[in-house]
């Protein structure tokens, strides 16, 4: 089960501090790395950072894939303080087997709720989706830059690889991205990253849903539920989260340490 939507105008809102997801919500937040206000603030994310997080930002060559590193760990450390009343500079992350990351036992330890995220980032936008109900994951990627369609033969399944292949014009691009970014996101959300292959399971989009189906050898649980979201027209967000019961995508930009706008 799914929901597209694409952006609307949030200019006439005022900047509120987050709030945690409610048990049936997953909160989906937005930031673009390149804005002015995030610009003004990046000496003071400097400051909220790990030295391991400074020491990764800093060994990127080009300015912009630094303060694109800078401000994805500065918007998690901000929400999450925000929903769990911890400094963000005492928050501790771990990651999973597969790599992905968490919040670490000895944190998860000093609150009260259970929170589940996941980060990504592509050309200027950083997202980050939080549940507190089940994991999620969650995947951005810029539909201008160039494409290797040859990519879909060799990892999409052969039902979604026939799909790209016939759509034509535009179609093609928007048709590639919308299964490479679901992909991505049902990925991170397992949490088993590409130990998963990705023709193992294909996507089937219908007009206002989009339903997973897995080859008999890699039967997984039901309940998923995806979500994707253009927050412009050259960028893709997609999430996915499992849960028995229906969920809530809430959308929201957000500007670290200033505040988020919900997005109706």
């Amino acid at each position: 089960m799914s929901k597209i939507q694409t952006a609307h105008s949030n200019s006439d809102r005022t900047m509120a501090a987050p709030l945690p997801p409610g048990p049936d919500e997953v909160h989906l937040f937005y930031t673009r790395a390149d804005s002015d206000p995030v610009a003004d603030l990046m000496a003071k994310y400097r400051g909220f950072l790990s030295d391991e997080e400074l020491a990764k930002a800093d060994r990127y060559r080009q300015a912009s894939d630094q303060r694109l590193s800078l401000v994805s760990r500065a918007l998690i450390r901000f929400l999450l303080s925000e929903m769990t009343g911890q400094s963000p500079e005492s928050i501790r992350f771990s990651v999973n087997a597969h790599g992905k990351p968490g919040l670490s036992p000895e944190f998860k330890s000093s609150i009260s709720d259970d929170l589940c995220f996941n980060l990504s980032h592509s050309h200027g936008m950083v997202a980050c989706a939080i549940s507190r109900c089940c994991e999620v994951g969650v995947d951005v990627e810029d539909i201008h830059r160039k494409v290797n369609f040859s990519i879909a033969r060799r990892f999409f399944s052969s039902f979604e690889a026939g799909g790209v292949e016939t759509a034509e014009g535009e179609e093609k691009k928007k048709r590639f991205f919308d299964i490479w970014t679901l992909k991505e996101a049902y990925i991170k959300a397992v949490g088993k990253g590409l130990a998963i292959p990705l023709d193992s399971f294909s996507f089937h989009f219908q007009p206002s849903d989009i339903q997973i189906s897995f080859k008999k050898s890699c039967q997984t649980q039901s309940g998923w539920q995806f979500f994707q979201w253009r927050p412009n027209p050259s960028k893709i967000v997609s999430v996915a989260a499992c849960s028995s019961t229906p969920l809530v995508f809430k959308r929201f930009s957000c500007v670290p340490f200033a505040g988020v706008q919900a997005i109706g």
